[in-house]
């Protein structure tokens, strides 16, 4: 049996800090401090040295655009430390704010591929981000997906989606899930940034997927959705939660899973790197 754990980071929307976040109970909303890089970096780190060669960081998006610093500088203050969290991948949506070209120059910057199988340019047909990646750990070969948000060329400003155009990505993850199990990955994971709802219907509607990480909606999910044998998750946003997945393989299939919502808060310590990473982006 393999056990290989899932990290999923959405809707940063450029929160390097602890911020207060709303957090409601029985009696009522609360606004403790929450999210920070230099946390969620000791976190990362932390499951990693659990569990060696067989943990996948993923990110929705959402993650360059939203506060001060990462509109002032068009996201560019946040690829250092992004980068240093150890992403394998990314999918978007308000990156998209500066045109689609700007997507491009940010995604060149970036130590790990953004994905949008469902993202064409209109001129020729390709894709202007590759739609899958494949990674290995610990012997399980890991396909994922990524598909972006669906509605950046739909009830977005113009200029957002200037020269593409966006489906949403049924068609795009039922051949990309079948190419990748072609090609021998024994779990299919989709990095979408659809929504919850939108994440549970591509489930019904695309078989034998094993886990999407659904974005765009905020919800923070305390347990799975569980659509036949698919596991939706989503951590709510502004990296005030991270969500965790671990889940064991064998036999061709998952045979058992743990999920955790994990708060990122001060029972987390800084990471030193990370502070600067964040000291220098909040500086410029």
């Amino acid at each position: 049996m393999t056990t290989i754990t899932l990290l999923q980071l959405n809707d940063l929307h450029g929160y390097l800090s602890p911020h207060p976040e709303t957090i409601w109970t029985g009696a009522g909303p609360s606004f403790p401090m929450r999210g920070g890089l230099a946390r969620i970096k000791t976190l990362f780190d932390r499951v990693r040295a659990e569990n060696p060669g067989a943990v996948l960081a993923l990110d929705n998006g959402d993650t360059f655009h939203g506060t001060k610093i990462a509109v002032s500088t068009k996201g560019e203050a946040l690829v250092a430390p992004m980068n240093a969290l150890g992403l394998a991948a990314m999918t978007a949506h308000w990156e998209f704010a500066w045109g689609p070209a700007h997507v491009e120059h940010l995604a060149a910057q970036l130590d790990y591929p953004l994905l949008a199988a469902n993202c064409y340019r209109k001129d020729d047909g390709s894709r202007l981000f590759p739609s899958t990646t494949t990674i290995e750990l610990n012997g399980l070969v890991v396909g994922v997906i990524g598909i972006a948000a669906t509605i950046i060329d739909k009830s977005m400003p113009p200029h957002f989606s200037e020269g593409v155009r966006f489906t949403d990505g049924v068609e795009e993850t039922r051949d990309e899930s079948a190419r990748l199990r072609d090609a021998g990955a024994d779990l299919i994971v989709v990095l979408s940034h659809l929504g919850l709802p939108q994440d549970i219907e591509l489930a019904r509607r695309v078989a034998g997927l094993d886990i999407v990480l659904s974005g765009h909606t905020h919800n923070r999910l305390t347990e799975p959705e569980k659509v036949g044998d698919t596991l939706i998750i989503q951590p709510g946003c502004h990296g005030a939660f991270v969500g965790r997945l671990d889940v064991d393989f064998e036999r061709g299939g998952i045979v058992e899973y743990r999920h955790a919502l994990i708060s990122i808060d001060d029972s987390l310590s800084e990471d030193h790197a990370m502070v600067t990473l964040v000291s220098e982006a909040l500086s410029r």
